[in-house]
This record gives C-alpha cells, sequence and structure tokens, in this order.
C-alpha cells in the first residue's frame, strides 16, 4: 500500500517505518475490539491502549480525509436527546465511527447527521469496509438542529480550530459554514428516510456485516457503555479528559 501510496508516509524526510507502525496500529484496531478500546478511552483510563491510540491517530492523520455529510444511529434517552441543544459544542474524547454511505437497518432509534471537515476514509488499511470514517479523539461538533418526532434525529457540524475561542466555544453565534452544512444534511437526511421507508424510491447500499453491525453507534460527546462490553471505571476527573452524560456539552 506505502508503494502504491507514497504520499501517506508525509514527507519525504520521515522514514518509512513510522507510516509502517503508524498505519499498521490503524489496522490493528480497526479489526480488533474498538469498543471496549473507545471506552476506556471515553473513560480517561491508562492502560496500554493509549500508546495504541496515539500510535492509531497518528496513522489517521496520513489517510485521506472526508468532506461531507456522514451517518451514524445510537440509542439515546429523552435526556440524552435533549443535551444536543442547538448551538452548543460537544467535544468526543475517542475515535468516532461514521459511514459515508447509507445502510440499511442500523442500529438504534436516533439518526446522527455530521458534516466532516477532517474524518478520515480507512478503505486503503481496510478495504473490507469502504464507507468507514473515523474521527481522531478531540474532535468538536456543533449541533444545528435536533429534531423530535417518531424519527429522531441529531444534525451536527465538525468545527475546525480557528473557529473556537480559548474556551472550546465557537466565536461567531451563526457562521456561513452553519447553512451550508445543514442544506447538506437536510438533503441527506431526508434521502436516508426514503432509503428506508418500505413505500419509498431511495437507493441505500448493503446491510452491514454482522461482527460490524454495533461499529456505529456511538453518540458524540456522550459516555455511553457500548453493548457486551462491561463499563470501564473512569479515572479521577481533571479538566478535559472525563466525557459528561446528560449535562452542558
Amino acid at each position: 500500500m506505502l508503494s502504491e501510496a507514497p504520499g501517506l508516509h508525509s514527507g519525504p524526510r520521515r522514514p518509512v517505518g513510522d507510516a509502517l507502525t503508524d498505519l499498521a496500529a490503524v489496522r490493528l484496531y480497526l479489526t480488533g475490539s474498538t469498543a471496549a478500546m473507545d471506552a476506556a478511552i471515553r473513560a480517561a483510563t491508562t492502560g496500554p491502549h493509549v500508546p495504541l491510540a496515539r500510535c492509531v491517530a497518528s496513522g489517521l492523520r496520513r489517510l485521506p480525509s472526508h468532506r461531507g455529510g456522514a451517518v451514524l444511529r445510537a440509542a439515546l434517552s429523552p435526556a440524552e436527546r435533549a443535551w444536543y441543544r442547538e448551538g452548543s459544542v460537544v467535544v468526543e474524547r475517542s475515535f468516532l465511527a461514521a459511514l459515508s454511505a447509507l445502510r440499511p437497518a442500523l442500529p438504534g432509534d436516533t439518526d446522527i447527521l455530521l458534516w466532516s471537515l477532517t474524518a478520515r476514509r480507512t478503505a486503503l488499511v481496510v478495504p473490507e469496509l469502504p464507507d468507514r470514517l473515523l474521527f481522531t479523539p478531540g474532535t468538536r461538533f456543533k449541533v444545528l438542529r435536533a429534531v423530535g418526532g417518531d424519527r429522531p434525529a441529531v444534525l451536527m457540524r465538525e468545527m475546525a480550530a480557528s473557529e473556537l475561542d480559548d474556551e472550546g466555544q465557537p466565536r461567531e453565534e451563526r457562521a456561513p459554514l452553519d447553512e451550508i452544512a445543514l442544506t447538506g444534511l437536510d438533503q441527506l437526511h431526508a434521502l436516508w428516510q426514503r432509503a428506508e421507508d418500505p413505500a419509498g424510491d431511495g437507493a441505500v447500499g448493503d446491510p452491514l456485516p454482522p461482527e460490524h453491525v454495533n461499529s456505529f453507534r456511538a453518540a458524540p460527546g456522550l459516555f455511553q457503555p457500548p453493548p457486551g462490553v462491561p463499563p470501564v471505571p473512569a479515572a479521577t476527573s481533571h479538566p478535559g479528559t472525563t466525557p459528561e452524560r446528560g449535562g452542558n456539552p
């Protein structure tokens, strides 16, 4: 892969061994128990997952980025949905998996639609799931809209560091990119609804392989023990490490 895509070296002076280590870490993460590792990162616990996560993050920065819509589906309580207030900023502490294409029958009860600026496409490393995207830890999202009704949804967009003040809040209450992202996400959500309507005519991809069914259900900014993974005891809290649950983003 490195010989076919020399740009993954991230510069002619960077050792090939560094790129190989980073990209191997990405593949190790994606083909392993991602849910357990993500839970440990969100709980700010120490352990062997920490150096691996650093290598994974470095490897992701070598991969192509995705700009545009991304989707996942989460199981949220009414209080958790209410936590996503319009205009608020939420921080995802771990890696966040999403899809660049629509897939049928994703588990969960709330559609999460994200406008990506820097999510990485992982198909070069794990081609078996070509539409998988990964956001790196620390990604901030601005809540653009929360939709209720029979099919709840939360629409958010990724924020660039230059848009945030020293306290991590938006410098502008409403930015031009908000409207651009909202228009794209509204269209994507309408397409998603038509695709899953038995009477609709929308196009949707194949169902996820069974081993990946639960890989795209982590709600950004919330600490939710994943299905089948025991809760991870949180480390001693200090600023910027422990995700919030149901509080102010």
